[in-house]
């Protein structure tokens, strides 16, 4: 074997090694799509106050159930609306767990007017994430506000971003859409 083939075959070896190493890194930095391991409801919910209530209405929080079908447990790193309709806010927050009596129909489990006690017990996401253990429920909650003007609003399309494999970042999208209006009417007023 002469010193030519010698230095060619490692030179080929290192290449190869960078090239590799150049792909983890830019695919690390991506995020993954794949089986997801968190379900959520397709559901569309719109609360409004009582009638009394209807002059001075403005703001309202609404939730609806997530849970982790997978073995492994997630860490949520964030969660956002993607669309918001005739809102001034939305303030998403996340509790882990949830009554038992809501999770029997958690598919299509979604409730307007959160109590502000069961707001006060969820927080946003954890600067490092929030992890969900596995085969187990949390609640996200929207806490919604009227933009000036605005008979009705909405916040839809969560898409939420979780720990994937070898660090990187893994998205899915969760098309439940929580809405608030002034009455009725505003509410089936709202675009799908």
């Amino acid at each position: 074997m002469n010193v030519g083939s010698v230095v060619l075959g490692v030179s080929t070896a290192l290449a190869i090694t960078a090239a590799v190493g150049a792909v983890i890194a830019i695919s690390a930095s991506q995020p993954v799509q794949g089986p997801e391991p968190i379900r959520g409801p397709q559901i569309g919910v719109c609360g409004s106050p009582q009638e009394s209530d209807a002059a001075t209405f403005h703001a309202m929080a609404a939730s609806f159930l997530i849970k982790n079908t997978s073995g492994s447990p997630v860490t949520i790193r964030a969660i956002r609306p993607q669309t918001l309709k005739g809102l001034a806010s939305a303030r998403v927050t996340l509790a882990l767990g949830a009554d038992d009596k809501k999770t029997d129909g958690y598919e299509v489990a979604a409730s307007v007017g959160v109590p502000a006690t069961e707001v006060a017990h969820s927080s946003t996401v954890a600067a490092d994430g929030t992890t969900i253990a596995p085969h187990s429920f949390a609640t996200i909650i929207t806490s919604m506000t009227l933009a000036d003007g605005a008979r009705a609003g909405s916040a839809g399309d969560f898409e939420l971003t979780s720990n994937g494999p070898s660090g990187s970042l893994h998205t899915q999208m969760i098309r439940a859409s929580v809405g608030l209006g002034v009455d009725d009417l505003a509410c089936s007023a709202l675009p799908g």
